[in-house]
């Protein structure tokens, strides 16, 4: 019996998908960005929340792509970022979230300030992140100040976010990527 349990909490996770070369290159052909998360559920779980956080110095200013669907049992999130227009910094954030035979996107336009357009981004470290923890961060993409340097995340950060949000003041605008399972 305790086997069960064990195996039945397992499969309530998210986690970065193992991609083949053919699926690396499609991505690659339509995003700069892009990152691949599977999730197993069971039908306890109904749907999934998904947004991006916009932080500028440490401070929550924002959300773009804000998304809820439906899911059942398992499924695969793609979170990508492609440039759309070079002169004005456009930038599009992508959201699509496949479950059950049925693809739901969100899609945003974002602009860019400043000169500084190269950024890091990070996803979640952690394999089998477990669902039933609320707002999960999966990927973070940030534009550090000229002063820091091009420095990621760290593990922690994702571990345990309320208590590493100082982190994000080392950049002049970050992004997270975030979901919750309900």
């Amino acid at each position: 019996m305790q086997w069960r349990w064990f195996e039945k909490l397992e499969n309530y996770t998210i986690s970065g998908a193992k991609l083949t070369e053919r699926e690396k290159a499609l991505l690659s052909g339509t995003a700069d960005q892009s990152f691949v998360f599977d999730f197993n559920t069971d039908d306890k779980y109904k749907e999934v929340d998904v947004w991006v956080e916009k932080y500028k110095s440490g401070k929550l200013v924002g959300e773009l792509n804000r998304m809820s669907t439906e899911v059942k049992n398992k499924g695969m999130m793609v979170f990508s970022t492609a440039k759309t227009n070079e002169e004005s910094n456009q930038v599009r954030f992508s959201i699509s979230i496949h479950s059950d035979e049925a693809t739901s996107t969100a899609w945003s336009p974002e602009t860019m300030k400043g000169d500084n357009f190269s950024n890091v981004s990070g996803s979640n470290p952690l394999d089998n992140i477990s669902i039933k923890d609320k707002n999960i961060v999966l990927v973070s993409i940030g534009y550090p100040s000229s002063k820091e340097g091009t420095r990621t995340l760290s593990t922690d950060f994702y571990e345990d976010i309320d208590s590493h949000m100082n982190e994000l003041k080392n950049y002049d605008v970050v992004y997270l990527l975030r979901c919750t399972f309900k």
